[in-house]
């Protein structure tokens, strides 16, 4: 006789083997890069170069000192696109913000901030959150693997119906695995981003605005809370050419919530060249650029800058063919 686990594993192999099969059989060969080219013309033109089948609209720009350089392939610097992880890097910046404005430190942990009790993450630090270092699992129980597997398939949002209190629940009956190690958690920062606007008695969305989004003028770039997505906005494409529903997320809305433009993050990039950027967070680079990249189900995105250089490349597109490798390119041809 099946267990209800034995049961919702199977199925889960199953729909695994679907997505795999779809994606050999259609994809991504059949998604190409657009013809259109916009913007700058040699920035274009090298976007032409190194875009491959799997990507379709493309836009970058390029920060070289006070000289800022946009162009696009089907997409211009105001076409809006999901930035997904990319939105942690605002999340550390809140953190430092309220650092700096004396209501936490790197060592703040969970059990001051929420009656966390004899949970295992209470006494993990707000850093340890910031840097995929608690120990929390990727994801927490209200967003498990059949709910991810399933969904890559369909094209569904999994972040659906994910509320603050359910990923301060999840967190508070997670183990922790390999704490001190970095494993990359989602639901750590999550919790992190919820856990500020709790302790500045507000709601997360509340803070990225008000110290973020309107001091930049940032007035295309929105978090993606229920219901906010207009319905004629961009979609992006799964690799099998499915069109997927933006990821309006509640509770994750601090790992990966932000929709915005080419336009938009080049007023972010250049907060961050003027500012420094937070040794948190943050991939570094041989060079001493840092890094942070975002995909979701429709879109793909990464952010270099190096503040000592004044310099910043950004890349985004609307597929789930991650753009790492142009916004590299661009980078190095700089």
């Amino acid at each position: 006789m099946q267990t209800k686990t034995t049961t919702a594993l199977a199925v889960a192999v199953v729909v695994g083997l679907a997505v795999a099969a779809a994606a050999l059989v259609l994809g991504p060969d059949h998604i190409t890069p657009s013809d259109e080219r916009t913007g700058d013309e040699a920035l274009a033109a090298r976007l032409a170069e190194h875009a491959e089948s799997g990507h379709r609209n493309i836009a970058a720009f390029t920060v070289a000192g006070d000289e800022v350089t946009f162009a696009g392939l089907g997409a211009d610097e105001h076409t809006e696109f999901e930035i997904g992880s990319v939105t942690k890097t605002f999340t550390a910046q809140i953190l430092i913000n309220q650092i700096e404005a004396g209501r936490v430190t790197l060592d703040t942990t969970v059990g001051e901030i929420i009656d966390a009790g004899d949970a295992a993450v209470s006494d993990v630090t707000l850093r340890e959150l910031a840097d995929h270092t608690s120990g929390l699992p990727r994801l927490g129980g209200s967003n498990g693997i059949i709910t991810s597997v399933v969904t890559s398939l369909t094209g569904a949002n999994p972040y659906e119906g994910t509320s603050p209190e359910d990923v301060i629940d999840d967190a508070l009956t997670a183990s922790l695995s390999g704490r001190g190690e970095f494993d990359y958690s989602n639901l750590g920062v999550a919790l992190l981003g919820q856990l500020l606007a709790v302790e500045a008695d507000t709601t997360y969305g509340h803070l990225l605005d008000e110290q973020i989004l309107e001091p930049l003028g940032m007035t295309d770039t929105y978090l993606m809370e229920t219901g906010t997505v207009p319905a004629d906005a961009p979609r992006g494409l799964l690799t099998t050419g499915r069109v997927a529903q933006p990821w309006e997320m509640d509770g994750y809305g601090p790992t990966g919530g932000l929709r915005s433009t080419p336009a938009d993050m080049a007023r972010w990039a250049r907060f961050l060249l003027d500012s420094g950027v937070p040794e948190i967070t943050w991939g570094e680079g041989p060079d001493g650029s840092h890094s942070h990249n975002g995909g979701t189900y429709g879109y793909s995105s990464t952010l270099i800058v190096d503040p000592e250089q004044q310099r910043a490349v950004f890349t985004v597109g609307d597929t789930m063919h991650d753009v790492d490798a142009v916004a590299d390119h661009l980078w190095k041809e700089q």
